[in-house]
Formats: structure tokens, sequence, C-alpha cells
């Protein structure tokens, strides 16, 4: 893609259908939990069992920026993909806890980690400032439109056929999102992702005080994230409710907030509207365990999705403020790797929590985590790119 203010062009019109194909994929396996506790596993178990697939995603994610700055990112997009779908089908045959379990996740989370490596370093680099908040937004817009309609098709294809067709249709997903990559991998690559040799070094840019509260803050939000979406489920099925309610709730209201208010955030500013959002995001948390199953279950999915759909592009856009095109792939490796923690620290510990607490104590503590995260956006030195704000507005 040519570097453009223009957000609904054609070719990112594509990236965004193999982004919701391939978060269609991931989507699917938000069920995995309750495959997992079919074969008898704990809840400690199952944190584990998720958190690999985010933890190798985090331990591979900087020789993936390096590979992407190294190889361009429609080389790793592609691989990411091929290695998803590759993994989709090893599911099938993973009837019990053991190591093909483990291995499988692990895959998985391998080929996720290049897909977002490539994927993201190609938006930072295609959309300047005054777009990138309205750009992740229309990602997001694919990410969570994925994110709410998966959940109750998989719950579906779980009663109807078991969990074998849950792993198929996410297979197949991914098959597409191959085939779609492909087809138009020249006109999607931009300019600057040829193959060339290019010299990274993350300590350097984690030096950057403001790019590191960024990414404390982006832990912070990921973890609280990650908890809702890989623990709602079993916490609906002891209240004898189903999850597909609130996820369909939830993103619903994320997919809105994205399309309606992420291009306002530049204009707005991406440090005030997570000032604001936070707040929003440790309410909708509290409120799951009081309204799960309940009259107030609406309420809570809102507010969780409210806090989603403007949280979720204000972070993106304001990691690819930092550092130079050439940094670009590092530096949205650094963010998308700290993301992934989020969602390993929202499924390891998490789960080591409700086997402790029980789930409804859970989100009260997760809601507590939350908090944590305004008081970073309030009290730390971040700084934006302003210029171009500053310019729409005269």
């Amino acid at each position: 893609m040519q570097e453009s203010a223009a957000v609904w062009d054609r070719q990112f019109v594509l990236v965004n259908v193999i982004f919701f194909l391939i978060f269609s994929n991931i989507s699917f396996f938000y069920l995995y939990p309750l495959a997992l506790k079919t074969m008898g596993s704990s809840d400690t178990v199952i944190g584990i069992v998720i958190g690999i697939f985010s933890a190798v995603t985090v331990i591979s994610r900087p020789l993936m920026g390096k590979a992407t700055a190294k190889h361009g990112e429609g080389t790793l997009i592609l691989f990411g993909i091929s290695t998803i779908f590759i993994a989709s089908l090893f599911y099938i045959s993973a009837r019990t806890v053991g190591l093909l379990v483990f291995a499988t996740r692990a895959l998985h989370g391998l080929g996720f980690s290049a897909f977002i490596a490539g994927s993201f370093s190609l938006v930072a680099k295609t959309f300047p400032p005054s777009k990138r908040a309205e750009a992740y937004g229309v990602v997001g817009t694919a990410l969570m439109g994925a994110s709410a309609l998966c959940p109750p098709v998989g719950e579906m294809l779980i009663r109807r056929w078991g969990f074998t067709a849950l792993y198929l249709a996410a297979g197949l997903a991914a098959a597409l999102a191959f085939l779609i990559m492909l087809s138009a991998l020249k006109a999607i690559s931009h300019p600057g992702s040829e193959a060339k040799s290019a010299r990274i070094n993350y300590l350097d840019l984690i030096k950057d005080r403001s790019l590191l509260y960024v990414l404390i803050s982006t832990l912070i939000f990921a973890h609280c994230q990650s908890t809702v979406i890989n623990f709602v489920a079993l916490f609906a099925k002891s209240r004898h409710a189903f999850s597909g309610v609130f996820f369909l709730e939830a993103f619903a209201t994320a997919i809105f907030f994205l399309l309606v208010m992420a291009r306002k955030i530049d204009r707005f500013g991406k440090k005030r509207s997570m000032r604001i959002c936070y707040p929003v995001l440790v309410a909708g948390t509290a409120l799951i365990p009081a309204a799960m199953g309940r009259d107030m279950s609406l309420l809570s999915a809102v507010l969780f999705g409210a806090a989603m759909g403007i949280l979720f592009p204000a972070h993106n856009a304001l990691a690819a403020d930092h550092g130079t095109m050439e940094e670009k792939p590092a530096v949205m490796s650094l963010f998308t790797a700290t993301y992934d923690t989020g969602f390993v620290t929202g499924t390891m510990v998490s789960g080591w929590v409700a086997q402790h607490t029980g789930l409804a104590y859970l989100f009260i503590v997760t809601s507590v985590v939350a908090f944590a995260g305004f008081l970073v956006v309030v009290i730390a030195p971040i700084r934006e790119k302003q210029i171009e704000r500053n310019l729409m507005e005269s």
C-alpha cells in the first residue's frame, strides 16, 4: 500500500478482510477452555494451556520484528497465516492434555506472532500520525467483529457437531486469509517493506521513557481484556448463562465506538481518550460478577466494549507515534509483544487467582488492575505527535 491518508481504499479493505479472518480463527479458540474442561482440566491448567499461545508470541516477537525489517511485511504475514492454518488442524487430534496440546498451542502462537509483527508494522508505515487512530480503529473493527461473531457461532458448532467442527471452522478462516493474501501480496505490500538489512536495538527503544510507559499501560489493558475474554465463558457456565451473549454485546459496542469515535481520537488526543476510558473499563469489569445472567448483563458488556473500542486504537496509535520509519517494525513488535504479554498474565496469572479466590472475585481483582492503568496514563510523561492534529484543528 502507498503511504496515504485514505483509510478506506481497496488495499486497506483487503488487509482488514485478512485481519477479520485471522481473528476469526483466534476468536473460535476463545471457547477452547470449554474443550479443556471436558478433558478434566482444572482452572490453573486451563490458564497454563491457554497462556502458552501468548507466551510463545511474546518470546518470538523480537525475532519476528527483526525478520519483518529484513524480509518484509508480506513474507512474515504469509508465513504466519500458513502456520496458523496447520496448527488449527492439529487441534483435532489433541484429545487429552499432553504434549500434543502444548505443542499445538506453541505452533499456533508462533504463527500468530509472525502475522501480527508483519501486519501491524504495515499499518504503522502506511498511515501518518494524523490518521493512525482512525486506521487502527478500522483494524479494531475487523478484529472485534470477528470476536463478536465467532464465539456464538462456535457455541452453535460445538452443540451440534462437537469441538472438531470448531477447529475446522477456524482452519477454514485461516485458509481463506492465506489465499487472499497470496493473491493480493503485491498490492498490499508497502513500498518500504522490501527485504533489506536492518539493525534493531530493542534496549535503545525502551530507554525512551514515553514509549516505556505506553508499553506499561498496554500491558495492563491487555491483561484486563484477556482475563475477561478467556474466563467469562467459564463464569457464565457457572451461572447457567451463555457467554456468547456477552461477547456479542461487548464486541458490538466496541465496533460501534471504533467506527464512530476512532477518527476523533486523533483530534481529541490519544492520552486524553485513554484517561477518560480507563474508568469505564474499571466499571465494566467490576460489574461482571453481579451482572452475569441477570438484567444488568447488558450494562457490564456495554461498558467493557466501549472501553475496548477506545483504548485499543488509542494504544496502537500512541505506540506508532514513536520511532523512525525504519524503526516501526521494531516499535510495533515491542508494542504487540507487550500486548500479548498481557494476554499471558491474563490467562496464567488470572487462572491462578481464579483457582484460589473463585471466578467472581477474579473480575473484582481485574478491575483493580485496570485502575492502575488509569493512574499510569494520568501520571506518566507520555508524549504523542500533535503537529498534524493541531494543523487539522486550525
